[in-house]
């Protein structure tokens, strides 16, 4: 689960599905939960004295979701109990992380991702995951953003180019129930 934080859902477009994106993001969490399966939470924070910024938020002068603010928090009504957490600094969640480190540990090499936003963070992770040799599928009803064009070509990219598959929630819960891997 990637970037369910306050900070995203500042954008209009996000805090529109806020409600529906977080029942369905828990609905995916219980059923991992029921199977077995571990849940890797992803949050990104970043340093006050922009240390951990990126080029654009140092051409800006302006960091966000800094720790211990309400920014950085995860989503009110989130299941956030219990899981694995990693924090990131990038829209990738590989990138200078723990990420590949737990999933190795957990003896995880297929991942189903959900979150925001689709055409940045969630599209780095899966190309990312997809360098590191894991599966990679995407919920998507499970992920959203608040630039539909460019969302859609990554999502078609990741398809197309990545051969990860892009499934609807129905096909989430399965796989997470059965741990068949789509097609």
């Amino acid at each position: 689960m990637i970037d369910m934080q306050n900070s995203y859902f500042e954008f209009p477009d996000l805090a529109e599905v806020r409600d529906e994106l977080v029942a369905r993001v828990n609905e995916l969490i219980a059923a991992a939960h029921g199977a077995g399966r571990p849940v890797v939470l992803v949050r990104t924070e970043h340093a006050r004295d922009g240390s951990t910024w990126t080029l654009n938020m140092c051409d800006d002068d302006e960091g966000f979701a800094f720790p211990g603010t309400e920014q950085a928090q995860f989503l009110d009504g989130l299941d956030t109990g219990g899981h694995v957490e990693v924090v990131k600094t990038r829209d990738s969640a590989f990138f200078k992380t723990s990420l590949a480190a737990e999933l190795a540990r957990l003896g995880v090499d297929h991942l189903l991702l959900c979150g925001v936003s689709t055409h940045s963070c969630v599209a780095q992770t899966a190309i990312d995951g997809f360098a590191e040799n894991v599966h990679i599928a995407v919920a998507r009803d499970a992920i959203a953003s608040d630039d539909a064009a460019l969302s859609a070509a990554l999502l078609e990219f990741l398809s197309d180019q990545m051969r990860q598959p892009i499934i609807d929630q129905s096909a989430a819960l399965e796989l997470l129930r059965t741990g068949d891997w789509p097609d």
